[in-house]
């Protein structure tokens, strides 16, 4: 109000400019008075795009979407007139970086090119899993000034859980709490970081059954992700006591 200019936000916006088919596509042009056999000078999609044509010069209309059905005219349309902004895509890793850093600037931090390097590799070119992962990281790194590669390693999981058949998956499933334990001395070993580790767990917990055992496979591995992260013990042994008693033993 009093204001010289305003701006309207149409979220969701896909749900009007490309309806899905059948019955959405039949509320979605009720709404619009499309499905009506009345005759009526003009819809209501008809004046939106004759607004697209010659817009209110004093408003900044701005449709928030996800993807869009290009083939419609509406779309063409709107597409023809307005300024098209892509916020979920990057196109290269360097897109990425230069993302990624001047975000960090905004908390004071920076981050190790290593460190960079390997959040990349985990996260992919995907927006929305490296701003989530960049957040994280921010809490994480709280109080120091560069984001290294132990954070990341320490905090970010990989993207794909284990396939069907893994080994610490294998064991848990056959309730093996030695093989379990051997497996998990062996990643270790190999440097993999106690967060990965418990990924692989939780994995193998939500395929457990009956779902009584899921349940409780679950509740073990919330309760020691809490362990790990309060530093109720060393992390190792905290992955060894979960196995076991999900295993019974």
């Amino acid at each position: 109000m009093m204001a010289p200019r305003r701006v309207v936000v149409v979220l969701e916006a896909e749900r009007l400019l490309s309806p899905k088919r059948a019955k959405d596509e039949d509320d979605a042009q009720a709404d619009l008075g499309l499905g009506t056999k009345k005759k009526r000078s003009t819809t209501p999609l008809e004046e939106l795009e004759a607004y697209f044509e010659k817009p209110e010069p004093m408003t900044t209309l701005v449709f928030v979407a996800g993807a869009l059905d290009g083939n419609r005219r509406i779309v063409k349309l709107l597409r023809k007139h307005a300024d098209c902004v892509d916020c979920g895509s990057l196109a290269s890793p360097q897109e990425a970086a230069a993302w990624i850093r001047k975000r960090l600037e905004k908390d004071e931090l920076s981050i190790d090119s290593k460190a960079l390097a390997l959040l990349l590799e985990t996260t992919g070119l995907s927006l929305g899993r490296i701003r989530a992962e960049i957040e994280k990281l921010v809490l994480y790194a709280s109080g120091e000034s560069i984001i290294t590669p132990n954070h990341v390693r320490d905090l970010v999981l990989p993207q794909s859980e284990p396939g069907e058949d893994f080994a610490l998956g294998r064991a848990i499933w056959n309730n093996d709490a030695a093989g379990a334990l051997r497996e998990i001395a062996a990643q270790i070993d190999a440097g993999t970081q106690p967060p990965m580790i418990l990924g692989q767990i939780r994995a193998a917990a939500i395929r457990l059954r009956p779902d009584t055992r899921v349940k409780k496979g679950l509740d073990l591995v919330f309760q020691a992700d809490q362990a790990i992260k309060s530093s109720a013990g060393a992390p190792q042994y905290l992955l060894e006591c979960l196995v076991v008693e999900i295993c019974g033993k």
